[in-house]
């Protein structure tokens, strides 16, 4: 932890003051093992909520006002947007925003003018600031062809697949089987309509096989054994991102003669974000059983080695 200068403003920036700051899987594995959109040595934290203290010319949000937002924004003018795919803009991975794991956050006008919300006050700071995330969930949701009689196979219970398990719920799907490990999340799956299962009873189940897979763990011989679970005709969601420079291999036959669809969401676009926040403003949805607890700015390292050690889902930071 150092003290730095507060970020100076240029027109329509917002500064922020964080209020809550959530843990997430790709700052665990920036911790861990570096990251490849975290230049290391690097800031760490980009979900977040708070209240504007400060802000440049012509901002769309005044001094006061509590907000929640993501930490990118597509420019809206390159090929890629231009042809309906912002996650994939040319400037989004350049011009996002890390470092919410502070007192203050300085959010630039082009990320505040499309992605940045007023905090309803009947909104918990922690549930606020699980918009980016969620936002990431929404965008690989409506990358999935589903019907309410499908079959769905989470593979991984972490906080993304937890999101995973809720928004399909949200959307009439009630077959949802949530596979993995860890009891305790098991169990929190199980609370949100997630039916729990261990690996070893896999086979037992799996029948036909599962419309929709969804892995979620981010681990290359999951990638690779998730289309196993996959009816003919299914869909495959690569969720989980790997190490960067790993391979995944993957059995030609069963891909071409089964007609496996296999699917790798990346990021989001400004259509994500709103459902996302749809989603969170819906008190119906449970999205607050994924936090696991509030700790400061001091205990990060404790913080991340208990969720290296898969103690807990998502603990929010109160600067």
């Amino acid at each position: 932890i150092e003290e730095t200068a507060i970020p100076a403003l240029a027109p329509g920036d917002l500064l922020l003051k964080v209020v809550a700051a959530t843990t997430c899987g790709t700052d665990l594995k920036a911790y861990m093992r570096g990251h490849p959109q975290i230049p290391m040595p690097g800031l760490f934290g980009h979900e977040y909520a708070g209240v504007v203290v400060a802000n440049g010319e012509g901002a769309n949000f005044e001094v006061g006002q509590e907000i929640m937002g993501v930490h990118s924004a597509p420019c809206q003018k390159c090929p890629a947007c231009l042809g309906g795919d912002e996650n994939l803009c040319d400037h989004i991975m350049k011009t996002k925003v890390l470092g919410s794991y502070a007192e203050y956050l300085r959010i630039p006008a082009h990320i505040a003018q499309l992605n940045v919300f007023e905090k309803p006050k009947d909104l918990t700071w922690a549930r606020a600031s699980l918009l980016e995330p969620l936002a990431c969930v929404a965008h690989g949701v409506s990358k999935l062809k589903t019907r309410v009689t499908d079959r769905v196979l989470v593979i991984g219970p972490g906080a993304i697949g937890l999101m995973f398990v809720a928004a399909l719920r949200a959307l009439g799907l009630a077959d949802i089987t949530l596979l993995g490990r860890n009891r305790d999340r098991l169990e929190v799956g199980e609370s949100i309509g997630g039916r729990p299962m261990a690996e070893e009873d896999l086979s037992r189940d799996i029948g036909r096989g599962y419309d929709v897979v969804i892995e979620c763990t981010g681990k290359v011989d999951v990638w690779e054994r998730s289309i196993n679970y996959a009816r003919r005709g299914g869909q495959v969601m690569l969720f989980g991102g790997c190490p960067s420079g790993t391979s995944a291999c993957f059995d030609t036959g069963r891909l071409h003669y089964d007609q496996i669809t296999l699917l790798s969401p990346f990021h989001f676009g400004t259509r994500a974000v709103q459902q996302a926040r749809e989603w969170l403003l819906n008190p119906a949805l449970p999205f607050d059983v994924l936090i696991s607890g509030e700790r400061r700015l001091e205990e990060a390292v404790e913080v991340f080695e208990m969720l290296k050690m898969g103690h807990g889902l998502k603990y929010v930071f109160t600067p």
